[in-house]
């Protein structure tokens, strides 16, 4: 196990704050907005894990402040029997970045009440200040069993001191009114339980402490989240380089949700109209993407049948694109259609 930072580094404890939610709640919305309200004088960090294989919200973050330092611990990056991969990150991030705060996005599928037992026990004590978690819910999901039933979505909710109702602009009077009736009865209370609008969180809710009685010491396992059962592919390592021509396609599954993930060398480009029509099709619980196309690079957020290709303001040193669905997915029939979108592909890919 990977020794903790070395007090010599912190000249006071780092705020630490978790960002946490369902899959498709608008996590990395959330982040994006907090990252441009960053205080100028602070430099900020963002630890991300992901279901996925290869990571996205790397990329979608990248860009977004100055002084923000990004890095992520895809979904198969961790070791059922081991929070390694959740260390090694948090050491470096602290080692190289020296951050001021530290914003943890667990991944959707994972249990944060294990990441807080992680970051308060002994081997972090003194190094971070863990400060209040901030749970994203879709209110519309109060009426999904598959929502609400599900244990990680619960631990979610338990663990939130700050409690968001995000996306609100879409909620109907019947949402509202279910809200209201759930949170009536949540004990003990969360600090805060605002409703939002593109992912609009208060920075002053950082701030907020945690309530009493949360987990707290080491806790076994993985940290982040149930490890994927391998496809018959094997991804390469996140931070190894592609090339310019490289088609990289993994496959898992985890906790009911299934995963397919690419990654593209920079060579690799998309017609945009093509590929929309490709994205236009895919109604899965989750779509999102860099990807170079023959208007510029784009990226993509979509959560079922919402969300477009939209502009990026900068480029990518490579193209990453990763669907998840709670049904099986035919990697090989996605693969073959979106293949057919390309426009330029290299010979050999």
């Amino acid at each position: 196990m990977p020794a903790p930072p070395q007090r010599t580094f912190v000249s006071r404890p780092i705020p630490v704050n978790l960002i946490t939610g369902f899959l498709g709640v608008g996590k990395t919305t959330a982040i994006r907005h907090l990252l441009r309200l960053r205080p100028r004088t602070e430099r900020w960090a963002v630890l991300v894990n992901e279901f996925g294989e290869v990571g996205v919200d790397e990329s979608l973050l990248q860009g977004e402040a100055d002084a923000v330092a990004v890095r992520q611990v895809p979904g198969g990056c961790l070791c059922c029997v081991s929070s390694q991969a959740f260390s090694v990150g948090l050491n470096r991030l602290v080692r190289e970045q020296r951050p001021d705060r530290i914003l943890i996005e667990p991944t959707g599928l994972g249990h944060p009440d294990q990441v807080i037992a992680t970051l308060t026990g002994d081997r972090y004590r003194g190094v971070f200040d863990l400060r209040a978690t901030i749970t994203l819910v879709d209110a519309r999901h109060l009426s999904s069993p598959r929502h609400r039933e599900h244990a990680t979505w619960q631990d979610q909710v338990r663990v939130a001191d700050v409690l968001v109702a995000s996306k609100a602009d879409l909620y109907t009077e019947d949402d509202r009114q279910a809200w209201a009736r759930f949170t009536a009865r949540q004990q003990p209370a969360p600090h805060q339980i605002p409703m939002v609008v593109n992912g609009a969180l208060d920075p002053e809710w950082l701030n907020l402490p945690r309530r009493p009685g949360e987990a707290e010491g080491s806790a076994p396992g993985a940290v982040f989240g149930v490890p994927p059962e391998r496809g018959d592919d094997t991804p390469p390592a996140p931070d190894a380089p592609v090339a310019a021509g490289d088609w990289q396609r993994v496959e898992g599954r985890s906790d009911g949700f299934h995963s397919c993930s690419w990654r593209f060398g920079p060579g690799v480009c998309f017609d945009r109209k093509r590929l929309a029509r490709w994205i236009a099709a895919a109604n899965y619980d989750r779509v999102k993407g860099v990807l170079r196309t023959d208007d510029g690079w784009m990226q993509l957020n979509r959560v079922g049948a919402d969300g477009d290709l939209e502009p990026r303001a900068t480029g990518a040193s490579e193209g990453r694109l990763e669907v998840v669905h709670r049904e099986p997915l035919d990697g090989q029939a996605l693969d073959y259609r979106l293949r057919s979108a390309a426009r330029e592909l290299p010979e050999g890919a």
